[in-house]
């Protein structure tokens, strides 16, 4: 059996999924958009949030169809997961989210969680990459490959909490886990109340998002009860100078309509072509001030 042909991404993008969802659930939920991305050249990274809820913190049955989540069958075992909780008081702490971030970017660790997790690891090393002879997919080595054979972490898209976690990591991001990053979608997110939290206020940009290097598009369903108006802007508010914003007639999820997965996966290409333009003006820069130099001290 002759090796299916490997895909030359240009570029990998982090999925961070919502609360009460897992990766695999995500997968399942941004099939049309990550197809599209795969043949934009995207390669789609599936991360796990590092909180496994329990069954006294799970919302009722009703509320998890809210949260674009379905609920297991009563012998089922669950995978529901959060990137936070909130205390008594109604803090939270962030540092296990951005260790699970943290891990995959410097390690290619992701998070373990049910049976189907796994399963979509093989299911995008099979889209992906060559499978080989034997016609297995080596999860251990499409998981933690070597840093420099993988194409760069350009992208997140998060989705309401994981939209709300991806928000609060695109100004510092370079900073933070040294990659630049060049686009960010969050559907349904927020911005953080840093109010009981101050510590996680310098997350954030403080002019308006001018010298944010990733540009943010905000996607926001106009029916939706979880994250309404007054939440949905909040991110917005503070980052206008590197943000747009793209309403859809539904609620809380992700679309998969055609027009509104070509509305998306077109804005990131435009924010790609408009960041290569720029690095080109930047090396031509470097380039003519190395010459003006040199004429100099020819003179």
């Amino acid at each position: 059996m002759s090796g299916k042909k490997v895909v030359e991404f240009k570029g990998r993008v982090l999925f961070l999924h919502g609360f009460t969802q897992s990766s695999s659930v995500f997968y399942a939920k941004t099939s049309a958009l990550r197809k599209k991305l795969k043949a934009l050249k995207y390669q789609a990274v599936y991360l796990n949030a590092p909180l496994k809820l329990t069954p006294s913190q799970l919302p009722s049955s009703d509320s998890l169809s809210k949260f674009n989540t379905v609920a297991a069958e009563p012998d089922e075992e669950t995978n529901y997961r959060a990137w936070w909780f909130r205390d008594n008081n109604g803090k939270v702490t962030l540092d296990h989210a951005i260790n699970a971030v943290r891990q995959y970017i410097e390690h290619g660790t992701i998070i373990d969680g049910s049976p189907e997790d796994q399963k979509i690891k093989a299911d995008l090393f099979s889209e992906n990459d060559d499978i080989g002879s034997s016609g297995e997919a080596n999860l251990e080595n499409f998981e933690s490959s070597n840093k420099s054979e993988l194409p760069p972490i350009v992208g997140i898209i998060g989705f309401s909490q994981g939209a709300c976690l991806a928000g609060g990591l695109v100004d510092q991001f370079e900073k933070m886990f040294g990659v630049p990053l060049k686009f960010a979608v969050l559907y349904s997110g927020f911005k953080l109340d840093t109010t009981l939290m101050p510590e996680y206020k310098s997350l954030y940009t403080s002019d308006d998002g001018q010298s944010t290097n990733a540009n943010l598009l905000h996607v926001i369903g106009e029916l939706d009860t979880i994250v309404g108006d007054d939440r949905a802007y909040t991110l917005y508010d503070i980052s206008k100078k590197n943000s747009h914003v793209l309403k859809h007639p539904g609620g809380h999820f992700v679309p998969n309509s055609k027009l509104l997965v070509n509305q998306v996966t077109n804005w990131i290409q435009s924010v790609d072509v408009e960041a290569e333009r720029k690095e080109k003006q930047e090396t031509q820069s470097i380039d003519d001030d190395l010459l003006a130099a040199f004429d100099k001290l020819g003179n």
